[in-house]
């Protein structure tokens, strides 16, 4: 994402006719290369979690794009062996606020033009040597999983994704989105026995005949 990259080093760069000390030069040069290299790790972290949660594949980038300057704002708050569980919280939260302002602008967007968007992204953006046949069945599997995911409640889908699909565990969870490690494990239990019976549910009525843990699976690709 070329834009968040040069917002940024636009953020992290020293004010005009600053002379700061070489010891403040590298300490600079250091939250800017861990900033990007954040970037560059979880930035599909981002997008999955946006649009799990419901985000259109038009918005995608300027959702993923505001949960990145909200990482580099809160740098030196973050643990370096936390940042994945950062992210992915940071876009629960940024998907939320978008949501409320949807609701306001009273926006509905195209549930049937962005399964179209999905099934053209797994065409273009397959890796070399896969089938489009197989690009196709996967984006039929995503598609399966997003409306079991729409088919949970918003406790019980942040649960799922976070827990389920990108395997945080419930503490890391917990401590991000500050609740009780109880109550994750809770919502993640329910959503799971959901999500299952979705599956049991609709297998027969779609072309995913699959087991829920291969469903799964086709979220990562």
């Amino acid at each position: 994402m070329p834009i968040a990259m040069s917002l940024i080093r636009r953020l992290l760069a020293l004010p005009a006719g600053a002379r700061p000390s070489t010891a403040e030069r590298s300490a600079r040069a250091e939250r800017s290369a861990r900033a990007e290299r954040i970037v560059r790790e979880q930035l599909d972290l981002a997008c999955r979690t946006a649009r799990r949660l419901g985000v259109p594949a038009s918005e995608l980038d300027d959702v993923a794009q505001e949960v990145m300057l909200v990482v580099v704002r809160r740098l030196d708050a973050i643990h370096p062996d936390k940042e994945r569980a950062f992210v992915a919280a940071t876009s629960v939260r940024v998907t939320a606020n978008w949501r409320r302002q949807r609701r306001r602008r009273h926006e509905q967007p195209s549930d049937e033009l962005d399964s179209l968007e999905l099934d053209e992204a797994a065409l273009l953006s397959r890796p070399p040597g896969d089938s489009a046949e197989h690009c196709l069945e996967r984006a039929r599997k995503l598609q399966f999983l997003q409306a079991a995911l729409d088919s949970m409640t918003e406790p019980q889908r942040v649960a799922f994704i976070l827990f389920e699909l990108e395997e945080l565990t419930a503490r890391e969870i917990a401590q991000q989105l500050h609740l009780p490690v109880a109550a994750v494990v809770s919502r993640a239990r329910r959503a799971r026995e959901v999500f299952t019976s979705f599956c049991q549910e609709h297998a027969e009525q779609s072309d995913v005949a699959v087991p829920p843990e291969r469903v799964v699976e086709a979220s990562y690709g």
